[in-house]
């Protein structure tokens, strides 16, 4: 037996395959996994109607600005329409959101309020369900394992705690879209579908701007595959923003005179940045600060951190602090620690679960929350980058089928 071998024998047994019952270990996973999925339907229901107490503290700019989108602005008002990301710099949120959210707006009283609140917190489970595919593609030691296993029922059951509360508590419509669009997009390339991945990524950033962050994600495919999805991506961006930016030029920066407070307990002033609202170079900061990083991570060939490493620069460089901010911690967390760590533990979720949200319940010093906020995006961008990992290989490959195999070189193929 050569050494490669018995090292992937050794991954294979630490994966701790599911007990033999007698059945085949694949329909033994499937039957876990749907177990596992009605359980953490059921707890996230039950956080969903906790939230729902004081839910939906933002749906209302959703239901404004797909009014003023496609019903234009009241008589006195500013105009809406293909103006309405020049005259309301308030509305940073994406074409694509607003199309959905008019749709949801209608269903339902309080303008769709609770089939948006259902309707988003039904994506999180997608986005849970997504990850799971995504770890057993590129790592096929782990499918039907008890390790998995466990890893997505404690850090699916944090995630969704998280998640919950950006979809019922606060009903960030875009911030889901923008999230569940880039996970799909993953698993698209470990499927070998560029196209859907293409589309995908774009929708995201038609969803939140913000999302330009994950665009380094095209750097993770094969050169051969690269183009194509760079052109559906671009396609999709400027399909969607283009026509606003040809109606009104202003469209490029009124988002810049729009500020928000620089809060006492935001990591932006454990930086030592005093500023009392949003530095007029912030937001562009922060999208180039999640590109470099994402770049980094590409180099260092740890793809799998890049919506942690996007998502820490938006909170390391952020004015605010708000708590659904923490949803997308959580997923970059969760899918790290699925992929990137050499045996699939939840750790980087749980210690994030509880610096950005158990922590502010005990310590009410703004000057220590800060920091904290700080040195946790620090702490995992240095482990991500720097500490040792699970040889990842690329996301798609040549001319292969739809499933993996473990390469001798400890990377992955599609056989």
């Amino acid at each position: 037996m050569s050494q490669a071998t018995r090292a992937l024998a050794s991954e294979g047994a630490g994966a701790e395959p599911l007990a033999d019952t007698g059945a085949d270990p694949l329909e033994h996973g499937w039957r876990s996994r749907v177990g596992r999925f009605v359980l953490l339907a059921g707890w996230s229901a039950l956080w969903a109607l906790y939230f729902s107490v004081k839910g939906g503290f933002s749906w209302h700019f959703f239901v404004q600005g797909s009014t003023l989108l496609f019903h234009g602005a009241a008589a006195g008002q500013p105009a809406g329409g293909m103006d309405v990301y020049a005259n309301y710099p308030q509305l940073q949120i994406g074409p694509f959101t607003f199309a959905i959210a008019e749709v949801l707006r209608h269903l339902g009283g309080s303008n769709g309020l609770l089939a948006a609140e259902a309707f988003m917190t039904v994506l999180g489970l997608v986005v849970l369900y997504c990850v799971e595919r995504i770890a057993e593609a590129m790592r096929p030691e782990l499918v039907a394992s008890a390790r998995l296993d466990r890893t997505m029922l404690i850090g699916g059951g944090v995630f969704m705690i998280g998640w919950t509360e950006l979809s019922v508590g606060i009903g960030h419509l875009d911030d889901v879209l923008a999230l569940t669009l880039v996970t799909v997009a993953v698993w698209a390339l470990t499927a070998n579908i560029p196209t859907l991945a293409g589309l995908c990524l774009g929708l995201s950033v038609d969803s939140k701007p913000w999302a330009l962050v994950f665009l380094a994600l095209i750097l993770t495919v094969p050169t051969f595959m690269r183009g194509h999805v760079a052109v559906w991506t671009g396609m999709t961006v400027l399909v969607a923003w283009l026509p606003f930016v040809i109606a009104d030029i202003h469209t490029l920066t009124a988002a810049s005179a729009f500020t928000i407070p620089n809060e006492p307990s935001s990591s932006l002033r454990a930086l030592g940045v005093s500023d009392s609202g949003t530095p007029s170079w912030d937001r562009m900061a922060q999208i180039g600060l999640g590109c470099l990083l994402g770049g980094i991570a590409v180099w260092r060939r740890r793809w799998p951190a890049i919506i942690l490493l996007g998502v820490g620069a938006r909170i390391v460089l952020d004015p605010g602090v708000y708590a659904y901010y923490t949803a997308g911690v959580l997923l970059g967390t969760l899918l790290w620690d699925t992929l990137g760590l050499r045996k699939p533990l939840p750790l980087w979720t749980l210690l994030s679960g509880a610096a950005l949200a158990v922590a502010p319940i005990f310590i009410s010093n703004s000057t220590v929350l800060g920091q904290l906020r700080l040195w946790l995006v620090i702490a995992f961008a240095a482990a991500l980058l720097l500490g040792p990992a699970y040889p990842i290989g690329p996301l798609a490959r040549r001319g292969l089928g739809r499933r993996r195999k473990v390469s001798a070189r400890g990377g992955v193929l599609r056989s």
